[in-house]
């Protein structure tokens, strides 16, 4: 895993946070690939911390679904689990239109300007094939929605549950056609805020929430290993050791 990781320290807040926080950028920008085994000691070392923000950080990381912690044996980097893709892909597009609704009636000019900021860096780190970065702006794009419509508790529940989703909009902007498909929905959705036109808005967002048809198929050819067996048995959920009877 050399070159995979930026140091923990250099991340803001405390050692917990710093570490869990650079763990899971690593792992949904997939420079941890899904089945990558991780283990307490080669981390805390690469980090230069001891073993209880790692573990403190597993933790975090298992309750989102991002790794698998195996008692005893060994901590891998979950797989990506379509059923669980799209019960995530149901939490945003219960939350997205809601919100979008209300960000008509609250943006202001600021904020569609940083929409137009980040519509011009994502057609730049798409001309460049930097998909991570292309990602990293579509998130603050949406995140501008929320934060305007004054929703920032759904934009941190939707950002911290939606790993196995992320990691397949990563994937399928690498698949020729879609990063320009997303960034033309990017310019149409913007213009119909811009209009505070909700019914065209609502209508571009439906289209831009990415579903997955035969795409399934054509991302396991391309991505073999990335993906649970389709006979296995559903997600798990850690709810922190608590039992449902």
């Amino acid at each position: 895993m050399q070159g995979f990781f930026t140091t923990g320290r250099d991340r803001a807040g405390n050692v917990q946070d710093s570490v869990y926080s650079s763990l899971r950028d690593n792992i949904i920008n997939l420079k941890l690939p899904p089945g990558t085994a991780i283990s307490e000691k080669e981390i805390s070392l690469r980090y230069k911390v001891s073993r209880t923000p790692v573990r403190e950080a597993f933790i975090h990381l298992s309750k989102e679904g991002l790794v698998r912690v195996i008692p005893q044996k060994e901590t891998l980097v979950s797989r990506i689990d379509f059923s669980r893709v799209e019960q995530e892909l149901f939490l945003r597009e219960q939350l997205e239109p809601a919100t979008l609704k209300l960000f008509v009636k609250c943006a202001v000019p600021s904020h569609f300007r940083a929409m137009d900021e980040l519509i011009a860096l994502q057609a730049q780190a798409m001309e460049n094939s930097e998909f991570v970065k292309f990602m990293q702006y579509d998130n603050d794009f949406h995140h501008i929605i929320y934060s305007g419509a004054g929703q920032e508790l759904a934009w941190e529940v939707l950002n911290t549950m939606t790993g196995h989703y992320y990691r397949i909009r990563l994937l399928t902007v690498w698949l020729k056609g879609i990063a320009s498909d997303i960034l033309a929905e990017h310019r149409n959705l913007a213009e119909a805020l811009k209009a505070k036109d909700f019914s065209t808005a609502a209508t571009v967002l439906e289209t831009h929430i990415h579903k997955l048809g035969d795409e399934k198929k054509l991302l396991r050819e391309t991505f073999p290993g990335y993906f649970t067996d389709p006979d296995e048995p559903a997600f798990d959920v850690n709810f922190g050791g608590l039992v449902f009877s």
